[in-house]
């Protein structure tokens, strides 16, 4: 696969697994996108790693450096079609992007989103992050410890929103996402997390994709397919090739509608 240094104005895509690396691609190469792709590894600890590694190439830091607040967010044209003969970038080019899509698999709390559905989240929270007292959880806000609408929080959650999101938003639906350092797999765990959150979706790395994001100004949106329900753990339920053909259809028709906006 050639790779392509444009500098500025590049869309980057983060993905977890090798497999939703694919099923990008794929997608991107159909889009005729000039797209980076970047395989994080799974969990929080490695999106937040290899995404602030990435943002730093291209000299981005952190908002904290800045008193707590995100620097202006990156803007500039969308250059996403590859000249003549040359084909997806898939390799840090070091510029600064101006959007960054989180995309992979997730599991389901709603009977209604399905197996195979494809959503966006607008907005995410850590849900499995705060203080076990004796058996009952609390969240890092009810336990004094962070405060909720303290940027880029507001209620707990980080919002997403801009024109990217309202694009995408316009034909995938949105959603509550939730996540987690351990996959939701008991129905202990799960009433929990339903009962202090009410999410849609769950991942492990959205929330802190979309804190990276937000403190370093970067526009970003999170495009998931459902490989599963989150019940007590069955894999015999669970469909990973669905999702991941459904998640290459739709970030290819959302690469496109980013290309012609």
């Amino acid at each position: 696969m050639h790779v392509m240094n444009n500098g500025t104005g590049e869309i980057l895509i983060a993905v977890a697994h090798p497999s939703e690396e694919e099923a990008v691609r794929r997608a991107a190469s159909v889009a005729g996108c000039n797209c980076e792709i970047i395989v994080t590894g799974v969990g929080g600890a490695a999106m937040s790693w290899t995404l602030q590694k990435r943002l730093a190439q291209g000299g981005i830091h952190s908002g904290l450096a800045h008193g707590g607040m995100p620097p202006a967010p990156a803007t500039g044209k969308l250059n996403m079609t590859p000249p003549p003969g040359e084909t997806l970038l898939s390799h840090a080019s070091g510029g600064v992007p101006v959007l960054v899509i989180g995309a992979g698999i997730a599991g389901s709390y709603v009977g209604s989103i399905s197996p195979g559905a494809v959503v966006i989240t607008v907005s995410d929270c850590f849900a499995d992050m705060g203080v076990d007292d004796n058996g009952r959880f609390i969240p890092l806000f009810g336990a004094g410890l962070a405060d909720a609408d303290t940027y880029p929080f507001t209620g707990g959650r980080i919002p997403c929103k801009g024109k990217w999101f309202d694009l995408a938003a316009a034909f995938i639906p949105a959603v509550r996402g939730a996540t987690v350092n351990m996959s939701s797999g008991s129905q202990a765990v799960i009433d929990r997390i339903r009962m202090t959150w009410d999410p849609e979706i769950e991942t492990m790395e959205g929330a802190w994709l979309a804190y990276t994001c937000a403190m370093a100004g970067i526009p970003w949106i999170s495009v998931r397919a459902v490989s599963n329900m989150v019940e007590p753990r069955n894999l015999k339920n669970w469909d990973i090739q669905l999702a991941l053909r459904n998640l290459e259809q739709k970030m290819a028709d959302l690469l496109k509608m980013i290309k012609d906006s």
